[in-house]
């Protein structure tokens, strides 16, 4: 079992998060690993769109998807 430790945080916190645990079938560490997973995961999604927000758009792959494009429709869906 891996090393436990104590958190505080007010009760109305902890009473949510219990509550949300059990609707959920989980323990509160598992509730918790998650939530902070999926933050994590949020958080990893967005530093992605921010780069290709700041990126600009790229001539060479614009025209790469385009040629892409045209070639998906080329009819042999219907073959």
């Amino acid at each position: 079992m891996s090393e436990m430790t104590s958190l505080k945080v007010p009760k109305h916190v902890r009473d949510t998060v219990m509550r949300s645990a059990r609707a959920e079938g989980l323990t509160a560490a598992e509730f918790l690993q998650r939530v902070t997973e999926e933050h994590a995961r949020h958080q990893r999604f967005a530093a992605v769109r921010r780069a290709y927000a700041d990126s600009g758009r790229d001539a060479d792959y614009d025209e790469l998807t385009e040629v892409w494009d045209e070639a998906g429709e080329d009819g042999l869906a219907d073959a």
